[in-house]
């Protein structure tokens, strides 16, 4: 389609999608050297794609090769990164037990004063 032919709206999402695509790969990598996701993991999308073709009573080892489905059988899921996972783990916890010890009534607000 052509500019003219779509609203203003319609250009902000498909140039926000444009970016996202565009930006996803670089930004994937820079988290992972900093811990917050795993590595990207090749054999990941070839265990998809063998049980793909699986479900549609294809031999994998035709379409594929038999060294992609065999890592592929042999391929076990990664471990879950930490990164901001577990450090907002941490973050609920405390404000909880924040939560917690303030609900507890101090000392002076314990005991009726009479005067």
């Amino acid at each position: 389609m052509c500019v003219n032919c779509i609203s203003n709206t319609e250009a902000v999402v498909a140039g926000a999608a444009f970016i996202g695509y565009v930006l996803k790969p670089p930004m994937h990598r820079a988290l992972a050297k900093l811990g917050v996701v795993n590595e990207p993991d090749p054999v990941a999308h070839d265990v998809t794609t063998v049980a793909f073709l699986r479900s549609l009573d294809l031999d994998p080892v035709v379409v594929l090769g038999s060294d992609v489905v065999a890592a592929a059988e042999a391929w076990t899921p990664p471990q879950p990164a930490l990164g901001l996972a577990g450090s907002a783990a941490a973050l609920v916890a405390a404000s909880r037990e924040r939560l917690r010890a303030s609900a507890r009534p101090i000392g002076s607000h314990s005991m009726l004063i009479t005067q």
